[in-house]
């Protein structure tokens, strides 16, 4: 009874005083994405019904599931680290996010070791799908196979679990701040605890994301779960070493940046793309050059809808150069305001978590989630918008809701659930 009543306490308040208008933008964004879906498909027909469902039905169902369930049960039906409490069954219940939190393990997991005979992906230059002994015995295919490590295929449906794993990661790190929150009285304090829950919660995604090997979601991870911590409250003892941590990457880079071209570590897949965007020539630029290129192309009135050839003659253009696909078609001066609208969108996220009435752990942890969506979210942008802009080295990060992916749109909008939810903390209780 305890669970139901948990599940449909204050369902209606959370229906009326939610800020709907956060779906606008999102939704626009959405058709966007659509557009560019239909514009780049290679079949001699469209599969309306398969993109009514991947882009439509599949999305608006994870958005119900993120907004009906409450953040009260994120909350009582949890893994806490507090005294007398067992590992995973506590006296408030089963615990919801060391569940998710396990499964984002066992997606990784099956997607890198599970026998992978069944589990194809498309290559452009053999126009096929291939399994990845098929692709050991073609030879020359390294960069398939390795997609292969990152996407899992359930029921015919195949997706990237990265994805899944990072929105997962998000909430099992919000339930630790909060409770790490309550310890410290109001504030992250410099303890034990400040240093082994949030490796605790990076550590077994890290390195399964490092075994595919994915870099670009070690990194999103990484940022992910600094800025969760870097904007809590805490003092500045706390705060010092967590700035200090900035240095890390910074080094990493100059380091690789530095490398001579026969160094064996320039070959390693991640680390050569870091490598080749400070290099003039080097081999993984073509994609960035030919966004820019594109861009410029478009011009300031663009060539038109369906007019693009960024989409025709590099793969991938539809999900990791979405932003220049519609700077060349639609030119600058609609990509402009298309730009400020995804800004103006990070700033209403951000602007929902700011104004939560942090009076009950409920709070805390809605807070908490909430600036994680809009960390996901602005990572997703500024990375995909960057790259485009050959202003950061390829990452392959999706433009959120623009990009066409199942998982990444479906996980999007179960973010926009919560997000919806949230923001009606924000209102003063009714009478």
């Amino acid at each position: 009874m305890d669970f139901l009543y948990d599940y449909f306490h204050g369902l209606l308040e959370r229906i009326k005083y939610g800020k709907w208008q956060l779906l606008l933008l999102p939704v626009l964004f959405s058709i966007i994405g659509i557009y560019i879906e239909i514009s780049t498909l290679n079949a001699t027909y469209i599969p309306f019904e398969n993109i009514a469902i991947k882009n439509a039905l599949i999305p608006l169902i994870f958005f119900a599931i993120g907004f009906f369930v409450s953040v009260s049960l994120w909350r009582r039906y949890i893994w806490r680290f507090s005294a007398n409490e067992k590992f995973l069954w506590n006296k408030d219940g089963f615990s919801f996010a060391f569940v998710l939190f396990t499964l984002a393990v066992l997606l990784q997991i099956s997607a890198i070791w599970v026998d992978s005979g069944w589990d194809r992906v498309y290559v452009s230059k053999l126009n096929g799908y291939y399994t990845e002994a098929e692709l050991k015995v073609l030879g020359g295919y390294k960069n398939e196979i390795v997609m292969l490590k990152r996407q899992l295929t359930v029921a015919g449906v195949t997706f990237q679990v990265g994805e899944i794993v990072k929105v997962f990661f998000m909430i099992f790190v919000a339930k630790l701040l909060t409770d790490m929150k309550i310890w410290g009285r109001g504030q992250i304090r410099l303890n034990g605890k400040f240093f082994i829950l949030p490796l605790f919660a990076i550590l077994p995604v890290g390195v399964l994301a490092f075994c595919m090997p994915n870099y670009s979601m070690v990194m999103i991870f990484v940022f992910i779960l600094f800025f969760m911590i870097l904007i809590q409250e805490m003092e500045l003892k706390s705060r010092l070493p967590l700035l200090a941590l900035v240095a890390l990457p910074v080094l990493a880079v100059f380091f690789i940046s530095n490398l001579d071209k026969d160094n064996s570590l320039v070959k390693i897949h991640g680390i050569n793309r870091v490598w080749a965007y400070f290099q003039e020539g080097g081999i993984g630029n073509e994609q960035q050059n030919e966004a820019l290129q594109a861009m410029a192309d478009g011009g300031i009135i663009g060539k038109g809808p369906d007019n693009g050839t960024i989409k025709l003659r590099l793969f991938g253009a539809r999900n990791d150069f979405a932003y220049s696909i519609l700077g060349e078609e639609l030119g600058m001066w609609l990509l402009l305001p298309i730009t400020l609208a995804m800004f103006g969108f990070l700033f209403s996220c951000f602007w929902v978590a700011a104004r939560i009435k942090v009076n009950n752990r409920d709070a805390i942890l809605a807070q908490n989630i909430a600036w994680g969506v809009g960390i996901i979210f602005a990572l997703n942008i500024l990375f995909h918008i960057g790259v485009n802009l050959r202003l950061l080295p390829n990452t392959g990060q999706p433009l959120s809701f623009v990009s066409s992916g199942g998982a990444n749109l479906t996980m999007n909008f179960f973010l926009m659930g919560m997000l919806v939810q949230i923001s009606s903390f924000s209102n003063e209780e009714p009478e």
